[in-house]
């Protein structure tokens, strides 16, 4: 199986435009950026798994408030571990079936970093890094203008997360 973080139904254009470079200023050189939401959509953040023998999609998790801009962690034990979404949350699905098994209370931040498992002493523990910033505020932002008030604005934050596996 391959685990993929993925962001669907949004649409996004600019304009190209000539810009001259000045100190302390934007150069990004686009003009007129915009974001729709793609006709009837429900969702914009997705866990997908794939099964690579077959070239199918096994099973989908659907976020219908966040797009999902995180990382993903699989376990030799079965588990998929997502962060990503504007919730603020970590993820934990079965890896074969898809289902939510955990997920934690909301962090100070969203969580882009990838997360890692390590062992200490037989016990295994799931770290994660917090702290949105630059171009997920940005397009944060932009959900919210497509729906106000849907999408609240995520601190930028900057902690680091762990959880042990077994729960204490």
């Amino acid at each position: 199986m391959i685990y993929i973080p993925a962001t669907n139904n949004l649409c996004g254009q600019s304009i190209g435009v000539p810009v001259t470079y000045q100190a302390g200023r934007n150069f990004g050189g686009v003009s007129g950026f915009g974001s729709s939401m793609a006709p009837g959509a429900d969702h914009f953040g997705e866990v997908q798994a794939w099964n690579v023998d077959t070239g199918l999609r096994a099973w989908t998790h659907n976020f219908s408030k966040s797009p999902n801009w995180g990382a993903i962690l699989t376990t030799g034990g079965g588990l998929v571990i997502s962060g990503g979404t504007s919730d603020r949350k970590i993820h934990a699905f079965d890896a074969a079936t898809g289902t939510l098994l955990w997920e934690s209370e909301p962090l100070n931040s969203g969580v882009l970093a990838p997360p890692t498992t390590f062992q200490v002493d037989g016990r295994q523990y799931i770290a994660v890094e917090s702290g949105w910033g630059g171009d997920v505020q940005g397009a944060q932002a932009s959900l919210n203008r497509l729906m106000p008030g849907e999408f609240p604005p995520v601190p930028t934050g900057g902690a680091v997360y762990v959880f042990s596996l077994d729960g204490k």
